[in-house]
């Protein structure tokens, strides 16, 4: 089992890629995969889709809580969490594909995953799931002690000189811990800028896949509206419907062809170099 991690600087970026790489993959590679929002709930990765609450209240009457992390957390603290039950306590978004462990709900509790039981949390989950996906923001947040050489890790910037500077004096100077990102995602790309990815590799003599994922209206409305599931089961097998479209896709395509081959997993066809970074 892998983790894939994606993280971004703190500007944002991460989430989005996370959750579209999981539904991307979960629709493409069938694997199971667990998105596990370590945040607060509603947040992150987890923007991107319905809210589990609501939709039970209408059925019950009554909020259900006893699922996500606060419920993972509890049980980890008390020792009762175990790989036959793990599901219970996950919510799913494609049945036998994908679930989300939502983020914590109460805004003052001190069982933040960051600091308590996330390692257990995780050797169950890797015994059960295919892959798990993660998020993660900020300088200080990309190396650290819970980041296993095993793990997949992929960075999400965008098209800003500061940023790039950042991200590349970060990367040189941990480069002999071993965990470089496995590929680079630049968030909302711009083709027509010269910041282009040609010549962001070129600048910064970077030797790891790029990815350029463009700005899409519609998946950023799906995002807003807590449907990219929808957007992806849409789309997923129209062709020749719209260039702007297919170039998102296909870059959605090639990074979980990259993502999933570094563990000997993916099931898909590389995508032809001229749409990679579209």
């Amino acid at each position: 089992m892998s983790k894939v991690v994606f993280w971004d600087l703190g500007y944002g970026g991460s989430a989005e890629v996370a959750a579209a790489f999981g539904v991307q993959a979960a629709l493409c590679d069938k694997y199971h995969l667990l998105l596990m929002n370590c945040g607060y709930s509603g947040t992150g990765l987890g923007e991107g889709f319905p809210a589990r609450d609501l939709e039970h209240d209408r059925d019950l009457s009554l909020p259900i809580q006893d699922y996500g992390m606060e419920a993972l957390l509890r049980l980890a603290e008390s020792g009762r969490l175990f790989q036959a039950n793990m599901t219970d306590y996950t919510y799913p978004l494609l049945q036998g594909r994908l679930d989300l462990a939502d983020g914590i709900k109460t805004i003052n509790d001190l069982r933040h995953p960051s600091f308590a039981h996330l390692e257990a949390i995780l050797d169950i989950a890797e015994r059960y799931y295919d892959i798990v996906v993660m998020q993660t923001s900020g300088s200080c947040s990309l190396f650290t002690d819970r980041e296993r050489e095993e793990d997949t890790l992929i960075a999400v910037l965008r098209q800003n000189r500061v940023e790039l500077d950042t991200f590349f004096e970060i990367v040189g100077s941990n480069a002999a811990r071993g965990n470089t990102p496995l590929a680079v995602v630049i968030h909302q790309y711009d083709a027509a800028s010269k910041w282009s990815l040609p010549n962001i590799k070129r600048r910064y003599n970077c030797k790891i896949p790029m990815i350029g994922i463009p700005y899409h209206t519609e998946f950023s409305d799906a995002w807003n509206g807590q449907d990219i599931i929808s957007f992806f089961r849409r789309y997923r097998l129209l062709k020749g419907r719209g260039y702007e479209r297919e170039q998102f896709l296909f870059s959605f395509k090639e990074l979980a062809r990259l993502a999933l081959a570094d563990q000997g997993r993916s099931k898909t066809s590389a995508v032809d170099d001229k749409v990679k970074g579209a």
